[in-house]
C-alpha cells in the first residue's frame, strides 16, 4: 500500500488538513524525522479496525470461531432474514421495528 511520505515539519504545518484527509479518505501518511520513518498518521476508524483485527488474530478461540463461520458460509449453512427473525423469536428475542 502506497503512503505519502511527509517530513515532520510539513506534517506539523498541515496537521489539520492531514487529519481531515486521513479520516475522510482513509489515506495514511508516513511522517519522517531527519529522513527516517518516525510515525504513521491514520484515521481513528482505520486504527479501530486494525486494533480489532489484531485482537481477533491474537485470540485463538476468536480466530477459530471466525474460521468456523467462514466454513459454514462455504457449506451453505446460512439463514435468510425471515429464518433469522424466526430463530430469534424462538429464542425469545424481539425482532422488527417499533
Amino acid at each position: 500500500m502506497y503512503m505519502p511520505t511527509i517530513p515532520v515539519a510539513d506534517a506539523r504545518a498541515n496537521l489539520s488538513k492531514l487529519i481531515d484527509e486521513a479520516s475522510t479518505t482513509h489515506e495514511r501518511f508516513e511522517i519522517t524525522r531527519n529522513g527516517r520513518r518516525a510515525a504513521v498518521l491514520i484515521g481513528a476508524d482505520d486504527f479501530d479496525a486494525m486494533s480489532e483485527t489484531i485482537a481477533v488474530l491474537s485470540d485463538p478461540a476468536l480466530l477459530r470461531s471466525h474460521e468456523e463461520g467462514r466454513q459454514a458460509l462455504r457449506d451453505g449453512d446460512v439463514l435468510d432474514s425471515e429464518q433469522l427473525a424466526e430463530a430469534m423469536m424462538d429464542a425469545g428475542r424481539h425482532v422488527g421495528g417499533g
